[in-house]
């Protein structure tokens, strides 16, 4: 771990992209000023530069005066205040994350907001694992929202869950070369595919790459989708949709991101480590990790029209 010993020193190195662990119910604006209420307060505790001195000059007028150097209390953080507040830093996000949405999520300080638009422009693929109920429909598609349905699920295997999900895949893709007005068995259209994940030129409109079924246990499941411009609403209404299909009702319990462009779980600091040394440590592993993948500030796909 990076040990800081100057504060100076300290707040010139905090300059790039973090990664962290939102966690659940935490609104994304609170993660930010938690993490630079905690900089403040581990750089204020940090040694900073000598105190600075004033000229005084003492004596009589009609004598020799004396000049010397005195403590300036004006500097004096006694006096002044702290010396690093919340308006010497700079946060943003890469891509946002739901109130009720945990896992991975990239956040620029000072100069590393550069590098947060990038990606932000990028759009690298993200991975969740959608956690979801079997036998309840409420009307926001949450476990927070009112009970409007219940039913059976007996009759739901692995199976039957697998080939719903692996349907709902191929309606998706499917779905992304409809918008570009190509022919899935053009020429045209594997060229395109071929340049890369194709994305859509609205950086609204969301798509899916891949949907799976990785846990099944009545009336539990999760799926694992990896996806682009997807939002937390979004990805409820999938597990509503999965329930309809298997003509039953079913609910979503929790959205983790699992992962982003290059960035998974291993890169991502829990709560307890959002202080001033473990971030500095994680600012050069995530600088690292863009130096080793170029490719995640410019990468190279193809982008519907539509």
């Amino acid at each position: 771990m990076v040990k800081c010993r100057n504060a100076a020193v300290a707040f010139k190195r905090l300059n790039g992209l973090i990664c962290v662990y939102k966690p659940p119910c935490v609104a994304v604006r609170q993660v930010q000023h938690t993490i630079i209420t905690n900089l403040c307060r581990d750089l204020n505790a940090l040694p900073d530069r000598p105190l600075e001195k004033r000229v005084e000059i003492t004596g009589a007028t009609n004598e020799r005066m004396e000049v010397k150097l005195v403590p300036n209390y004006a500097d004096n953080p006694l006096v002044c205040g702290p010396r690093y507040l919340h308006e010497d830093f700079r946060c943003s996000w890469a891509t946002h994350l739901g109130l009720f949405s945990s896992g991975v999520l990239l956040l620029g300080i000072n100069d590393g907001t550069k590098l947060t638009y990038k990606i932000n422009t990028a759009r690298p693929t993200r991975a969740f694992k959608v956690h979801g109920q079997l036998g309840k429909a409420t009307d926001t598609y949450f476990w927070n929202g009112k009970t409007v349905e219940r039913a059976t699920y007996g009759h739901v295997t692995r199976e039957k869950i697998d080939r719903v999900v692996a349907h709902m895949q191929a309606a998706h893709q499917k779905t992304m070369f409809e918008l570009s007005g190509l022919h899935m068995d053009s020429q045209t259209a594997y060229e395109m595919a071929s340049q890369g994940p194709i994305r859509p030129a609205n950086n609204k409109l969301p798509v899916i790459y891949g949907i799976k079924c990785v846990y099944y246990e009545p009336p539990k499941f999760t799926l694992e989708i990896q996806s682009v411009n997807e939002y937390d609403k979004y990805l409820w209404t999938l597990v509503h949709d999965l329930g309809v299909q298997l003509k039953t009702a079913a609910h979503c319990v929790g959205v983790q991101c699992i992962r982003q462009g290059k960035f998974d779980l291993s890169y991502a600091l829990l709560r307890k480590h959002w202080q001033l040394e473990h971030i500095v440590e994680n600012i050069h592993k995530c600088q690292q990790l863009l130096e080793d993948n170029e490719q995640l500030l410019t990468p190279t796909y193809a982008k519907l029209t539509a």
